[in-house]
């Protein structure tokens, strides 16, 4: 108890030692902005959504910039597998076997795999670039490099330089998406973190739906201008992302972190207006910056403080969120279209129940955001593990069913478990993510989830056909057993690392981590407020 007493007091000094240097600096240091932004930030607090949005309405269009990346990824992401599957690909890269044209394994392999894999690099080197040269432009030069992928694969005429070209593309995908979710949770007021964050999930979807539809309309076409045409479309994607960012302001935190005190103040005058106290929220900014400084020893954030001490917890509940769905099955679930087609649906209407899952995903989304003041993203994200759970037992059994229909049961509960998984455990556990990390630790740390999301998407999808195919490990539906077992595990993890983080201010959360509450335990209110214990103590 003494020791607690005297590690805090020895905090408090170090505060204090911090804010006087920083207010001999800065004017946006005084005790009067501070206790005003304070105060502004509280009474927001008891706002409702609608009311916030009203608000922070500049706050929200600066962070629908982030949404273009969430479209690029979307788009990549359907590309990746559904244009290897266009006749019209098959026959201009496709060799020529005793039943038709084919792409050799290794080829399709690497293709996704090297997608992927490029996309994880992308987003470990952001990490990198963001702190030293900001958010805005690195996510521009994101968007150059998937024009530059995108012309790469669209005048190629042999597969070493097609697969150049989505390598190249990948590394901007990485980039991007990296750099908008940290972007986005920066901008974003406390209130609205969590439906901007849902939002970005809610972007990916509909792109990724548009694409499958965009394909579904050139399938028909066995011309080469069929699969350049899809490649195509990326140029105006990249187009938005790289003006959208080019025009948006810098995030406050990364000037803040580099001293640029000005800069923060225009910057926070464009998100929120000059009307509504800039000089206070950038009051309250640099103040919880100088703390996180004081407790670390004004050291920059690095990759190896994020798995050292507290941090190490908040970064694995980030990983662990970002690759539950693929944990959760997400590569089988993709084999959907490959049940309508062998009960009988056309190959061409496949494609019609697949957007339709997408265009449910979004709904749920969107049902989530309207009631994110009532449904805690926690919550929410266990019942995605849930309904996981039963959803990959039900296709389990259903296997061992001889019934004319079971094949059409696996194909509808899997296209269904699609929307769900991707509307609870992305849309619902992608904004807890986004807060969970110290700010000045926050790029790097979401840079982490993104390369955990892109790598562990790599590996589910290379070695599902091991498990699944007939000629290797033969499962078929019984496939789902195995993702019945992890989505247990799943749960079992989530409750040990995932906080709720419904309506927790940061400060409220760095204090609830450095006192080394239980995840299960932390929520708003968890822990006395650190600035009251400061005050009581000093009496």
């Amino acid at each position: 108890m003494g020791r607690s007493t005297q590690d805090s007091k020895s905090s408090n000094v170090a505060h204090m030692e911090v804010l006087s240097a920083t207010e001999t600096s800065s004017p946006y240091s005084t005790e009067a902005l501070i206790e005003r932004g304070l105060r502004i930030l509280e009474e927001e607090q008891h706002l409702s959504l609608f009311q916030t949005a009203k608000l922070h309405w500049r706050a929200l269009l600066v962070c629908s910039v982030s949404f273009t990346a969430g479209l690029v990824f979307g788009y990549d992401t359907v590309v990746n597998g559904a244009a290897i599957s266009m006749p019209a690909f098959f026959i201009y890269f496709g060799d020529i076997g005793p039943k038709g044209p084919y792409l050799p394994s290794v080829w399709t392999s690497l293709w996704v795999a090297m997608s992927a894999l490029m996309q994880a690099f992308g987003a470990l080197l952001v990490g990198y670039i963001s702190d030293r040269f900001g958010r805005k432009w690195p996510a521009s030069a994101a968007g150059v490099l998937t024009l530059a992928g995108t012309a790469i694969q669209f005048t190629a005429h042999a597969r070493g330089s097609l697969l150049a070209g989505k390598m190249v593309t990948g590394v901007g995908v990485g980039v991007a998406m990296a750099t908008a979710t940290s972007y986005a949770s920066e901008i974003a007021p406390q209130k609205l973190r969590r439906t901007v964050q849902s939002a970005l999930v809610l972007f990916t979807i509909f792109m990724q739906g548009v694409a499958l539809g965009i394909i579904r309309i050139f399938v028909p076409n066995i011309e080469p201008v069929a699969f350049r045409t899809v490649f195509a479309i990326q140029w105006a994607v990249g187009g938005l992302l790289i003006v959208a960012f080019a025009l948006a302001p810098e995030s406050p935190v990364f000037l803040v972190l580099n001293h640029k005190y000005e800069r923060a103040r225009k910057s926070m005058a464009r998100i929120y207006g000059s009307s509504n106290d800039p000089d206070a929220r950038l009051a309250c900014l640099i103040k919880t910056m100088n703390e996180e400084r004081a407790r670390n020893n004004h050291e920059e954030g690095t990759y190896l403080e994020c798995f050292q001490g507290t941090d190490l917890r908040r970064t694995l509940a980030v990983m662990l969120i970002y690759a539950a769905p693929n944990f959760a099955g997400a590569a089988f679930l993709a084999q959907a279209i490959y049940f309508l087609i062998i009960a009988g649906l056309p190959a061409i209407h496949s494609f019609d129940v697949a957007i339709g899952g997408f265009g449910l995903g979004c709904i749920i989304i969107v049902g989530t955001i309207f009631l994110s003041g009532k449904v805690k993203n926690r919550s929410a994200f266990y019942a995605g593990l849930v309904a996981n759970f039963l959803a990959m037992l039900v296709v389990g059994c259903l296997y061992y069913s001889k019934a004319a229909g079971s094949l059409w049961a696996i194909a509808v509960i899997m296209s269904v478990q699609i929307s769900i998984q991707t509307s609870l455990l992305q849309g619902m556990g992608y904004p807890i993510a986004a807060e969970l990390s110290k700010l000045r630790l926050r790029a790097k740390t979401l840079s982490i989830g993104v390369t955990v999301q892109t790598f562990t998407t790599w590996l589910t999808t290379f070695i599902m056909p091991y498990i699944y195919n007939v000629d290797a490990g033969n499962l078929g539906a019984r496939t789902g057993f195995i993702f019945t077992a992890t989505s247990v595990l799943l749960c079992i993890a989530t409750f040990y690392l995932v906080p709720d983080t419904t309506n927790m201010s940061l400060e409220d959360l760095d204090h609830a981590y450095d006192q080394k509450v239980p995840a299960w335990r932390i929520k708003a209110g968890c822990t006395p407020d650190v600035n009251h214990a400061v005050d009581k103590q000093e009496l």
